[in-house]
Protein backbone atom coordinates (compact mmCIF):
# COMPACT_ATOMS: atom_id res chain seq x y z
CA UNK A 1 0.00 0.00 0.00
CA UNK A 2 2.92 2.32 0.71
CA UNK A 3 4.01 2.70 -2.95
CA UNK A 4 0.43 3.19 -4.08
CA UNK A 5 -0.09 5.91 -1.49
CA UNK A 6 3.28 7.37 -2.51
CA UNK A 7 2.18 8.06 -6.11
CA UNK A 8 -1.09 9.71 -5.09
CA UNK A 9 0.52 13.15 -4.69
CA UNK A 10 1.74 12.97 -8.28
CA UNK A 11 -1.73 12.01 -9.52
CA UNK A 12 -3.26 14.76 -7.41
CA UNK A 13 -0.81 17.26 -8.94
CA UNK A 14 -1.89 16.18 -12.44
CA UNK A 15 -5.54 16.60 -11.43
CA UNK A 16 -4.85 20.09 -10.09
CA UNK A 17 -3.10 21.02 -13.31
CA UNK A 18 -6.15 19.95 -15.34
CA UNK A 19 -8.45 21.88 -13.02
CA UNK A 20 -6.37 25.00 -13.45
CA UNK A 21 -6.54 24.71 -17.24
CA UNK A 22 -10.30 24.04 -17.24
CA UNK A 23 -11.06 26.95 -14.92
CA UNK A 24 -8.96 29.46 -16.86
CA UNK A 25 -11.00 32.34 -18.30
CA UNK A 26 -9.76 31.83 -21.88
CA UNK A 27 -9.32 28.06 -21.64
CA UNK A 28 -11.58 27.43 -24.62
CA UNK A 29 -9.08 29.23 -26.87
CA UNK A 30 -6.29 26.78 -26.04
CA UNK A 31 -5.69 24.52 -29.06
CA UNK A 32 -4.35 21.71 -26.83
CA UNK A 33 -7.36 21.74 -24.52
CA UNK A 34 -8.99 18.70 -26.09
CA UNK A 35 -5.91 16.64 -25.26
CA UNK A 36 -6.65 16.91 -21.52
CA UNK A 37 -8.59 13.62 -21.36
CA UNK A 38 -5.62 11.77 -22.86
CA UNK A 39 -3.29 13.48 -20.40
CA UNK A 40 -5.51 12.30 -17.56
CA UNK A 41 -5.45 8.76 -18.93
CA UNK A 42 -1.66 8.79 -19.26
CA UNK A 43 -1.25 10.27 -15.77
CA UNK A 44 -3.24 7.42 -14.20
CA UNK A 45 -1.47 4.69 -16.15
CA UNK A 46 1.96 6.15 -15.37
CA UNK A 47 1.05 6.55 -11.69
CA UNK A 48 0.14 2.89 -11.38
CA UNK A 49 3.21 1.79 -13.33
CA UNK A 50 5.34 3.92 -11.01
CA UNK A 51 3.62 2.27 -8.03
CA UNK A 52 4.42 -1.14 -9.49
CA UNK A 53 8.05 -0.16 -10.02
CA UNK A 54 8.34 1.04 -6.42
CA UNK A 55 6.77 -2.18 -5.15
CA UNK A 56 9.24 -4.27 -7.16
CA UNK A 57 12.18 -2.21 -5.93
CA UNK A 58 11.12 -2.77 -2.35
CA UNK A 59 10.40 -6.43 -3.01
CA UNK A 60 13.76 -7.10 -4.65
CA UNK A 61 15.56 -5.08 -2.00
CA UNK A 62 14.13 -6.81 1.07
CA UNK A 63 12.67 -10.13 -0.03
CA UNK A 64 13.59 -13.17 -2.08
CA UNK A 65 12.75 -12.36 -5.72
CA UNK A 66 10.39 -14.48 -7.82
CA UNK A 67 9.70 -13.79 -11.49
CA UNK A 68 6.03 -14.73 -11.13
CA UNK A 69 5.59 -12.16 -8.39
CA UNK A 70 7.05 -9.44 -10.58
CA UNK A 71 4.69 -10.36 -13.41
CA UNK A 72 1.67 -10.36 -11.09
CA UNK A 73 2.56 -6.97 -9.64
CA UNK A 74 3.15 -5.39 -13.05
CA UNK A 75 0.02 -6.98 -14.58
CA UNK A 76 -2.17 -6.03 -11.64
CA UNK A 77 -0.99 -2.43 -11.54
CA UNK A 78 -1.30 -2.13 -15.33
CA UNK A 79 -4.88 -3.40 -15.21
CA UNK A 80 -5.77 -1.00 -12.40
CA UNK A 81 -3.99 1.81 -14.25
CA UNK A 82 -5.96 1.18 -17.43
CA UNK A 83 -9.26 1.07 -15.58
CA UNK A 84 -8.44 4.18 -13.54
CA UNK A 85 -7.17 5.91 -16.69
CA UNK A 86 -10.37 5.21 -18.60
CA UNK A 87 -12.45 6.61 -15.75
CA UNK A 88 -10.22 9.70 -15.58
CA UNK A 89 -10.43 10.12 -19.37
CA UNK A 90 -14.22 9.99 -19.38
CA UNK A 91 -14.57 12.23 -16.32
CA UNK A 92 -12.23 14.84 -17.79
CA UNK A 93 -14.01 14.64 -21.13
CA UNK A 94 -17.34 15.18 -19.39
CA UNK A 95 -16.07 18.29 -17.60
CA UNK A 96 -14.53 19.52 -20.84
CA UNK A 97 -17.81 19.11 -22.70
CA UNK A 98 -19.69 21.10 -20.07
CA UNK A 99 -17.07 23.84 -20.02
CA UNK A 100 -16.92 24.23 -23.80
CA UNK A 101 -20.71 24.07 -24.11
CA UNK A 102 -20.92 27.14 -21.88
CA UNK A 103 -18.87 29.08 -24.45
CA UNK A 104 -21.34 29.16 -27.34
CA UNK A 105 -18.86 30.91 -29.62
CA UNK A 106 -16.18 28.24 -29.17
CA UNK A 107 -14.81 27.12 -32.52
CA UNK A 108 -11.77 25.31 -31.19
CA UNK A 109 -10.30 22.62 -33.44
CA UNK A 110 -8.09 19.87 -31.96
CA UNK A 111 -4.57 19.40 -33.25
CA UNK A 112 -5.15 15.69 -33.78
CA UNK A 113 -8.37 13.88 -34.62
CA UNK A 114 -9.06 10.49 -33.02
CA UNK A 115 -11.88 8.89 -34.97
CA UNK A 116 -14.93 7.67 -33.11
CA UNK A 117 -14.47 4.13 -34.41
CA UNK A 118 -10.86 4.02 -33.20
CA UNK A 119 -11.86 5.42 -29.82
CA UNK A 120 -14.50 2.70 -29.41
CA UNK A 121 -12.00 0.08 -30.58
CA UNK A 122 -9.41 1.19 -28.02
CA UNK A 123 -12.04 1.30 -25.29
CA UNK A 124 -13.13 -2.29 -25.99
CA UNK A 125 -9.56 -3.55 -26.32
CA UNK A 126 -8.54 -1.96 -23.02
CA UNK A 127 -11.57 -3.36 -21.19
CA UNK A 128 -11.02 -6.85 -22.60
CA UNK A 129 -7.31 -6.59 -21.88
CA UNK A 130 -8.01 -5.56 -18.30
CA UNK A 131 -10.37 -8.52 -17.85
CA UNK A 132 -7.96 -10.94 -19.49
CA UNK A 133 -5.02 -9.83 -17.36
CA UNK A 134 -7.08 -10.11 -14.18
CA UNK A 135 -8.34 -13.60 -15.05
CA UNK A 136 -4.86 -14.77 -16.03
CA UNK A 137 -3.46 -13.49 -12.75
CA UNK A 138 -6.12 -15.33 -10.82
CA UNK A 139 -5.49 -18.52 -12.80
CA UNK A 140 -1.78 -18.20 -12.11
CA UNK A 141 -2.40 -17.78 -8.40
CA UNK A 142 -4.84 -20.67 -8.39
CA UNK A 143 -2.30 -22.94 -10.11
CA UNK A 144 0.16 -22.29 -7.28
CA UNK A 145 -2.63 -22.89 -4.80
CA UNK A 146 -3.73 -26.17 -6.38
CA UNK A 147 -0.22 -27.60 -6.33
CA UNK A 148 -0.46 -27.77 -2.55
CA UNK A 149 -4.04 -29.06 -2.37
CA UNK A 150 -5.77 -32.42 -2.42
CA UNK A 151 -7.36 -32.70 -5.88
CA UNK A 152 -9.96 -35.14 -4.57
CA UNK A 153 -11.69 -32.39 -2.58
CA UNK A 154 -14.57 -30.82 -4.52
CA UNK A 155 -14.69 -27.71 -2.36
CA UNK A 156 -11.31 -26.68 -3.76
CA UNK A 157 -12.71 -26.44 -7.28
CA UNK A 158 -15.92 -24.82 -6.08
CA UNK A 159 -13.92 -22.16 -4.24
CA UNK A 160 -11.85 -21.40 -7.36
CA UNK A 161 -15.02 -21.18 -9.47
CA UNK A 162 -16.67 -18.75 -7.05
CA UNK A 163 -13.52 -16.65 -6.95
CA UNK A 164 -13.28 -16.40 -10.73
CA UNK A 165 -17.05 -15.80 -11.07
CA UNK A 166 -16.91 -13.01 -8.50
CA UNK A 167 -13.97 -11.42 -10.31
CA UNK A 168 -15.80 -11.59 -13.65
CA UNK A 169 -18.94 -10.02 -12.14
CA UNK A 170 -16.86 -7.21 -10.68
CA UNK A 171 -15.02 -6.69 -13.97
CA UNK A 172 -18.28 -6.71 -15.95
CA UNK A 173 -19.72 -4.18 -13.50
CA UNK A 174 -16.71 -1.94 -13.93
CA UNK A 175 -16.98 -2.31 -17.72
CA UNK A 176 -20.65 -1.32 -17.60
CA UNK A 177 -19.72 1.80 -15.60
CA UNK A 178 -17.11 2.77 -18.20
CA UNK A 179 -19.46 2.10 -21.13
CA UNK A 180 -22.27 4.07 -19.47
CA UNK A 181 -19.99 7.05 -18.88
CA UNK A 182 -18.82 6.95 -22.46
CA UNK A 183 -22.44 6.71 -23.70
CA UNK A 184 -23.44 9.66 -21.46
CA UNK A 185 -20.62 11.78 -22.89
CA UNK A 186 -21.58 10.81 -26.44
CA UNK A 187 -25.25 11.59 -25.76
CA UNK A 188 -24.34 14.96 -24.28
CA UNK A 189 -22.21 15.90 -27.29
CA UNK A 190 -24.93 14.88 -29.74
CA UNK A 191 -27.59 16.68 -27.72
CA UNK A 192 -25.62 19.93 -27.61
CA UNK A 193 -24.80 19.84 -31.29
CA UNK A 194 -28.39 18.98 -32.25
CA UNK A 195 -29.60 21.89 -30.08
CA UNK A 196 -27.21 24.20 -31.92
CA UNK A 197 -28.45 22.88 -35.26
CA UNK A 198 -32.03 23.51 -34.14
CA UNK A 199 -31.13 27.14 -33.42
CA UNK A 200 -29.55 27.40 -36.87
CA UNK A 201 -32.67 25.96 -38.52
CA UNK A 202 -34.67 28.73 -36.80
CA UNK A 203 -32.45 31.34 -38.43
CA UNK A 204 -30.11 32.05 -35.52
CA UNK A 205 -26.85 32.09 -37.48
CA UNK A 206 -24.95 33.60 -34.55
CA UNK A 207 -25.19 30.32 -32.63
CA UNK A 208 -22.06 28.35 -33.48
CA UNK A 209 -21.64 24.64 -32.83
CA UNK A 210 -18.96 24.25 -30.14
CA UNK A 211 -16.16 21.76 -30.75
CA UNK A 212 -16.46 19.45 -27.76
CA UNK A 213 -14.38 16.37 -28.54
CA UNK A 214 -11.40 15.31 -30.62
CA UNK A 215 -13.30 12.91 -32.91
CA UNK A 216 -15.58 13.21 -35.97
CA UNK A 217 -17.93 15.48 -34.00
CA UNK A 218 -15.16 18.09 -34.07
CA UNK A 219 -15.06 17.94 -37.86
CA UNK A 220 -18.85 18.03 -37.97
CA UNK A 221 -18.90 21.15 -35.79
CA UNK A 222 -16.16 22.80 -37.87
CA UNK A 223 -17.99 22.19 -41.16
CA UNK A 224 -21.28 23.35 -39.66
CA UNK A 225 -19.65 26.57 -38.45
CA UNK A 226 -18.09 27.11 -41.88
CA UNK A 227 -21.54 26.59 -43.40
CA UNK A 228 -23.01 29.19 -41.02
CA UNK A 229 -20.32 31.69 -41.96
CA UNK A 230 -21.24 31.12 -45.60
CA UNK A 231 -24.94 31.60 -44.80
CA UNK A 232 -24.17 34.80 -42.89
CA UNK A 233 -22.17 36.12 -45.82
CA UNK A 234 -24.95 35.14 -48.22
CA UNK A 235 -27.60 36.85 -46.09
CA UNK A 236 -25.40 39.94 -45.77
CA UNK A 237 -24.87 40.03 -49.54
CA UNK A 238 -28.57 39.53 -50.15
CA UNK A 239 -29.62 42.23 -47.67
CA UNK A 240 -27.01 44.61 -49.10
CA UNK A 241 -28.04 43.70 -52.64
CA UNK A 242 -31.70 44.40 -51.85
CA UNK A 243 -30.78 47.93 -50.79
CA UNK A 244 -29.72 48.63 -54.37
CA UNK A 245 -32.19 46.39 -56.20
CA UNK A 246 -35.82 45.66 -55.32
CA UNK A 247 -36.22 42.40 -53.34
CA UNK A 248 -38.39 40.86 -56.08
CA UNK A 249 -35.72 41.60 -58.68
CA UNK A 250 -32.83 40.52 -56.45
CA UNK A 251 -34.47 37.16 -55.71
CA UNK A 252 -35.04 36.60 -59.40
CA UNK A 253 -31.41 37.47 -60.15
CA UNK A 254 -30.04 35.25 -57.34
CA UNK A 255 -32.14 32.33 -58.57
CA UNK A 256 -30.84 32.95 -62.10
CA UNK A 257 -34.48 33.03 -63.15
CA UNK A 258 -34.12 35.75 -65.79
CA UNK A 259 -34.19 34.53 -69.38
CA UNK A 260 -31.09 35.43 -71.34
CA UNK A 261 -33.17 36.95 -74.14
CA UNK A 262 -35.73 38.48 -71.75
CA UNK A 263 -39.47 37.79 -71.57
CA UNK A 264 -42.56 39.62 -72.77
CA UNK A 265 -44.78 40.67 -69.86
CA UNK A 266 -48.03 42.59 -69.65
CA UNK A 267 -47.47 45.39 -67.15
CA UNK A 268 -48.47 48.86 -66.09
CA UNK A 269 -45.54 51.26 -65.93
CA UNK A 270 -45.55 54.28 -63.62
CA UNK A 271 -43.11 57.18 -63.84
CA UNK A 272 -42.98 59.82 -61.12
CA UNK A 273 -40.85 62.95 -61.46
CA UNK A 274 -40.34 65.95 -59.17
CA UNK A 275 -41.28 69.35 -60.54
CA UNK A 276 -38.79 72.27 -60.62
CA UNK A 277 -36.07 69.92 -59.34
CA UNK A 278 -33.28 71.71 -61.24
CA UNK A 279 -33.90 75.07 -59.58
CA UNK A 280 -34.40 73.32 -56.25
CA UNK A 281 -31.02 71.59 -56.53
CA UNK A 282 -29.19 74.74 -57.65
CA UNK A 283 -30.24 76.69 -54.56
CA UNK A 284 -29.04 74.05 -52.08
CA UNK A 285 -25.85 72.18 -51.35
CA UNK A 286 -25.53 68.54 -52.47
CA UNK A 287 -26.01 67.16 -48.94
CA UNK A 288 -29.35 68.93 -48.58
CA UNK A 289 -30.47 67.75 -52.02
CA UNK A 290 -29.58 64.11 -51.32
CA UNK A 291 -31.20 64.31 -47.89
CA UNK A 292 -34.46 65.56 -49.41
CA UNK A 293 -34.42 62.95 -52.19
CA UNK A 294 -33.90 60.18 -49.64
CA UNK A 295 -36.78 61.55 -47.58
CA UNK A 296 -39.02 61.73 -50.66
CA UNK A 297 -38.13 58.25 -51.95
CA UNK A 298 -38.51 56.81 -48.44
CA UNK A 299 -42.21 57.73 -48.32
CA UNK A 300 -43.02 56.98 -51.98
CA UNK A 301 -41.42 53.54 -52.32
CA UNK A 302 -43.54 51.89 -49.57
CA UNK A 303 -46.71 53.16 -51.25
CA UNK A 304 -45.70 51.54 -54.52
CA UNK A 305 -44.86 48.27 -52.75
CA UNK A 306 -48.12 48.40 -50.80
CA UNK A 307 -50.08 48.12 -54.04
CA UNK A 308 -47.93 45.36 -55.55
CA UNK A 309 -45.58 47.56 -57.53
CA UNK A 310 -41.82 47.22 -57.82
CA UNK A 311 -39.41 50.13 -58.10
CA UNK A 312 -37.24 49.28 -61.09
CA UNK A 313 -34.86 52.17 -60.59
CA UNK A 314 -34.38 55.68 -59.24
CA UNK A 315 -33.20 58.02 -61.99
CA UNK A 316 -32.05 61.23 -60.36
CA UNK A 317 -35.30 62.65 -58.98
CA UNK A 318 -37.47 60.23 -60.98
CA UNK A 319 -39.02 56.91 -59.99
CA UNK A 320 -39.65 54.12 -62.51
CA UNK A 321 -42.02 51.49 -61.15
CA UNK A 322 -43.71 48.46 -62.67
CA UNK A 323 -46.92 46.69 -61.70
CA UNK A 324 -46.81 43.13 -63.07
CA UNK A 325 -43.03 42.66 -63.28
CA UNK A 326 -40.89 40.77 -62.49
CA UNK A 327 -43.85 38.64 -61.33
CA UNK A 328 -47.33 38.75 -62.93
CA UNK A 329 -49.90 40.80 -61.02
CA UNK A 330 -53.68 40.67 -61.36
CA UNK A 331 -55.49 43.96 -62.02
CA UNK A 332 -52.21 45.83 -62.28
CA UNK A 333 -53.76 48.92 -64.00
CA UNK A 334 -56.10 49.41 -61.03
CA UNK A 335 -53.28 48.99 -58.54
CA UNK A 336 -51.01 51.41 -60.38
CA UNK A 337 -53.73 54.09 -60.40
CA UNK A 338 -54.50 53.46 -56.73
CA UNK A 339 -50.78 53.79 -55.93
CA UNK A 340 -50.59 57.08 -57.88
CA UNK A 341 -53.55 58.46 -55.95
CA UNK A 342 -52.02 57.48 -52.58
CA UNK A 343 -48.62 58.89 -53.63
CA UNK A 344 -50.36 62.21 -54.14
CA UNK A 345 -51.93 61.98 -50.68
CA UNK A 346 -48.56 61.17 -49.11
CA UNK A 347 -46.96 64.09 -50.97
CA UNK A 348 -49.60 66.44 -49.53
CA UNK A 349 -48.76 65.16 -46.04
CA UNK A 350 -45.06 65.68 -46.70
CA UNK A 351 -45.76 69.24 -47.83
CA UNK A 352 -47.74 69.92 -44.63
CA UNK A 353 -44.66 68.94 -42.64
CA UNK A 354 -42.45 71.15 -44.82
CA UNK A 355 -44.77 74.15 -44.34
CA UNK A 356 -44.60 73.73 -40.56
CA UNK A 357 -40.80 73.84 -40.83
CA UNK A 358 -40.92 76.92 -43.05
CA UNK A 359 -39.73 75.00 -46.12
CA UNK A 360 -41.11 75.27 -49.63
CA UNK A 361 -43.62 72.72 -50.90
CA UNK A 362 -42.80 70.31 -53.73
CA UNK A 363 -44.84 68.84 -56.58
CA UNK A 364 -44.47 65.81 -58.76
CA UNK A 365 -45.98 64.47 -61.92
CA UNK A 366 -47.04 60.85 -62.47
CA UNK A 367 -47.52 59.15 -65.81
CA UNK A 368 -49.12 55.70 -66.20
CA UNK A 369 -49.41 53.43 -69.24
CA UNK A 370 -50.24 49.73 -69.66
CA UNK A 371 -48.99 47.30 -72.28
CA UNK A 372 -46.39 44.68 -73.18
CA UNK A 373 -42.72 45.15 -72.33
CA UNK A 374 -39.57 43.08 -72.70
CA UNK A 375 -38.23 42.41 -69.20
CA UNK A 376 -34.66 41.16 -68.83
CA UNK A 377 -31.01 41.90 -68.29
CA UNK A 378 -29.60 44.89 -70.13
CA UNK A 379 -25.93 45.82 -70.29
CA UNK A 380 -22.61 44.18 -71.03
CA UNK A 381 -21.07 40.90 -69.91
CA UNK A 382 -19.23 42.78 -67.18
CA UNK A 383 -22.21 44.73 -65.88
CA UNK A 384 -25.95 44.03 -66.16
CA UNK A 385 -29.11 45.58 -64.79
CA UNK A 386 -32.71 44.43 -64.79
CA UNK A 387 -34.76 46.69 -67.02
CA UNK A 388 -38.06 47.02 -68.91
CA UNK A 389 -37.71 47.81 -72.58
CA UNK A 390 -40.36 48.74 -75.11
CA UNK A 391 -42.79 51.38 -76.33
CA UNK A 392 -44.91 50.98 -73.17
CA UNK A 393 -42.03 52.27 -71.03
CA UNK A 394 -41.27 55.14 -73.37
CA UNK A 395 -44.89 56.26 -73.56
CA UNK A 396 -45.34 56.16 -69.78
CA UNK A 397 -42.30 58.43 -69.46
CA UNK A 398 -43.65 60.82 -72.11
CA UNK A 399 -47.07 60.95 -70.44
CA UNK A 400 -45.41 61.86 -67.15
CA UNK A 401 -43.76 64.84 -68.86
CA UNK A 402 -47.13 65.78 -70.34
CA UNK A 403 -48.36 66.76 -66.86
CA UNK A 404 -46.49 70.07 -67.27
CA UNK A 405 -48.50 70.88 -70.41
CA UNK A 406 -51.83 69.79 -68.94
CA UNK A 407 -51.26 71.35 -65.51
CA UNK A 408 -52.05 68.05 -63.82
CA UNK A 409 -50.31 65.82 -61.29
CA UNK A 410 -51.45 62.39 -62.54
CA UNK A 411 -52.07 61.29 -66.13
CA UNK A 412 -52.94 57.87 -67.50
CA UNK A 413 -53.44 56.70 -71.05
CA UNK A 414 -56.60 55.24 -72.55
CA UNK A 415 -54.89 51.83 -72.58
CA UNK A 416 -54.80 51.98 -68.79
CA UNK A 417 -58.16 53.68 -68.36
CA UNK A 418 -60.02 51.05 -70.46
CA UNK A 419 -58.57 48.21 -68.37
CA UNK A 420 -59.65 49.59 -64.99
CA UNK A 421 -61.91 47.07 -63.29
CA UNK A 422 -63.24 49.45 -60.64
CA UNK A 423 -65.63 52.38 -61.18
CA UNK A 424 -64.33 55.06 -63.48
CA UNK A 425 -66.39 58.07 -62.35
CA UNK A 426 -63.32 59.70 -60.83
CA UNK A 427 -61.23 59.29 -63.97
CA UNK A 428 -61.92 62.16 -66.36
CA UNK A 429 -60.70 62.80 -69.86
CA UNK A 430 -58.12 65.56 -70.40
CA UNK A 431 -57.79 65.34 -74.19
CA UNK A 432 -55.54 64.35 -77.10
CA UNK A 433 -51.95 65.54 -77.07
CA UNK A 434 -48.92 64.99 -79.23
CA UNK A 435 -45.98 63.29 -77.56
CA UNK A 436 -42.39 62.93 -78.65
CA UNK A 437 -41.74 59.76 -80.63
CA UNK A 438 -45.41 59.22 -81.56
CA UNK A 439 -46.96 60.11 -84.90
CA UNK A 440 -50.50 60.01 -83.46
CA UNK A 441 -51.77 62.04 -80.57
CA UNK A 442 -52.23 60.27 -77.27
CA UNK A 443 -55.48 60.44 -75.31
CA UNK A 444 -54.87 60.99 -71.61
CA UNK A 445 -57.00 61.00 -68.47
CA UNK A 446 -56.54 62.32 -64.95
CA UNK A 447 -58.11 61.78 -61.55
CA UNK A 448 -60.72 64.14 -60.15
CA UNK A 449 -59.31 66.38 -57.39
CA UNK A 450 -60.92 64.54 -54.51
CA UNK A 451 -58.47 63.36 -51.84
CA UNK A 452 -61.20 62.06 -49.55
CA UNK A 453 -61.73 58.78 -51.38
CA UNK A 454 -59.60 56.75 -53.78
CA UNK A 455 -60.73 56.47 -57.43
CA UNK A 456 -62.58 53.19 -57.08
CA UNK A 457 -62.45 50.30 -54.61
CA UNK A 458 -59.53 48.40 -56.11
Amino acid sequence: MGPIIGVLPFRFAAWRRNEKVLSAEKAFLDEGLLQLPWRSFKADVLAWIAAAAMMLIIYYGFFLPYASTSIKVLAGCAALGIFSGMLSYLKTEQRLIRMLAAHKQAVLMPKRILTLSRKIFLLIVMMLGMMAVTVLMMVLLDVYYLLDQDFSRSDVYWGIFKEIAFALVVLLGLSVIIIKRYADNLKQVMGLQLAAMEEISRGNLDRQVPVLTSDEFARFAQKTNEMMIGLQERDYCRSSFEKYVSPEVSRKILKDDIAASGEMIDVTVLFCDLRDYTSFAESRNPHEVVGFLNQYFAVMEPVIRKHGGVVIQFIGDEIEAAFGAPKPLDHHPDKAVKAAWEMQVVLNQLNDERRQKGESVVRHGIGIHSGMVLAGNVGSQARLSYALVGDTVNLASRVQVLNKTCGTDILLTRATRDRLAATKEKVQRVGLFPVKGKSDEVEVFTLTPDDAQPPGAF
